[in-house]
């Protein structure tokens, strides 16, 4: 066999070795969206087996009704350096899977909570601190105990898989973040913010929740992908589908709110087509009346340079504020398409390279999971990026 020959051989084997190698990679996520939805029926027969096979500590909160599958919804402050997660909204999404009802009860994060001996102060005993200074296992304990339930499932998410939810879903992103986060211009403060985050979460499953506006399922994949949970892919769908089969948007009788310990609020809502313009008066408000440290005169712009240049410099070499980056996913904070987009090829790419010394499979889905997200979102020249990047890996 002549050289020329055996090198197109080698060439050919190669090539159908890592065409291979990425039809697994890319496969499981693709029968997860591909897969039906498996009845509600299922979806409560499996959650009533794992509550069964909970064994529940003395004074543990018990769980709820057969018919309510309850989720604890926590949003994450983990925007940059430092690795402390406190609970900043907590929510529970109770969704009754028979009459297709949803009840959000809320726990204002300052809520009183006991946390383990410390060298903390006599303000520190709150819910967000106790999610951060004795683990975020023990801070779920903790709302759970208030609620007087425990959670089916827990579902988390920090303030960069917000962002990178709202940008898919086409909602402000900035302004939505600073509304949720507002507390100074409300006279009872954290309760209010509290109750907002309630209605802003009802109200983007309303502006979704009608068949007319059903989110494909790819979209359904991707968000799924930005939050953690235990929650299987088969059981957020059937879930999502039969409150869209309600259609709670033309039935809000179906929606209740509640807080735990009680506070009077009012239900506000972002008027996600003015948003900037709202959030603008909120400040206004406050404007003068606040240290620095709560309303501080940078200009986004300034906010978003000072972001750029920490995401560049924990690129090099050595950093160690490159993992922090990488677990927060703070490049989703960048509002410049292009930049953001940049620097999230540019962590991925170091990232892989880096994990393919100790866990090359670990390290090929990871990009296998950023082709997904480009493919999704129409992004081709980056998802072209992951498939050169995913082929290196392969063959290395």
């Amino acid at each position: 066999m002549s050289r020329f020959r055996l090198r197109l051989l080698i060439g050919l084997i190669s090539f159908v070795v890592i065409a291979g190698v990425l039809v697994l990679v890319l496969r499981k996520p693709a029968q997860e969206i591909t897969a039906a939805t498996p009845p509600i029926e299922s979806v409560v027969q499996n959650v009533l087996a794992n509550r069964a096979a909970v064994t529940i500590a003395a004074g543990a909160a018990p769980f709820g009704e057969d018919d309510v599958i309850n989720v604890l919804v926590l949003g994450l402050d983990s925007r940059k350096e430092g690795m402390e997660q406190h609970c900043d909204a907590i929510h529970l999404v109770a969704v009754n899977v028979v009459d297709w009802m949803v009840k959000v009860t809320s726990v204002p994060r300052g809520t009183y909570s006991y946390i383990p001996p410390g060298n903390y102060a006599p303000t520190d005993y709150y819910l967000a601190n106790a999610c951060a200074f004795a683990g975020l296992d023990y801070g779920i304990a903790q709302i759970e105990h208030i609620l007087g339930v425990k959670a089916d499932y827990v579902v988390t998410a920090g303030f960069s898989q917000v962002l990178g939810s709202l940008r898919v879903l086409g909602l402000p992103t900035t302004s939505s973040l600073q509304w949720l986060r507002h507390r100074q211009s409300y006279q009872i403060g954290d309760p209010q913010r509290s109750q907002n985050q309630a209605v802003f979460l009802v109200d983007v499953l309303s502006k979704f929740g009608n068949p007319d506006k059903r989110l494909p399922t790819t979209l359904q994949y991707l968000i799924y992908s930005f939050v953690n949970t235990e929650m299987d892919f088969g059981t957020a769908r059937a879930l999502y589908d039969g409150l869209v089969a309600a259609d709670i948007t033309s039935n809000p009788e179906r929606i209740t709110y509640d807080m735990k310990p009680f506070y009077e609020t009012q239900n506000l809502h972002l008027d996600f087509a003015n948003a900037d313009a709202q959030v603008a008066i909120l400040l206004d408000r406050i404007r003068g009346r606040v240290s620095t440290a709560d309303l501080s005169d940078r200009t986004i712009a300034d906010v978003q340079d000072e972001l750029i240049l920490y995401l560049q410099k924990a690129l090099d070499d050595g950093d160690p504020e490159f993992l922090v980056v990488v677990e927060a996913e703070s490049w989703r904070q960048v509002e410049d398409e292009a930049t953001r987009e940049e620097l999230h090829f540019a962590y991925v790419d170091k990232y892989a390279n880096e994990l393919a010394g100790t866990d090359k499979e670990a390290a090929v889905q990871f990009v296998a999971d950023y082709i997904l997200e480009k493919q999704t979102l129409g992004l081709s020249e980056w998802e072209s990026k992951g498939r050169d990047l995913l082929t290196t890996l392969v063959v290395q």
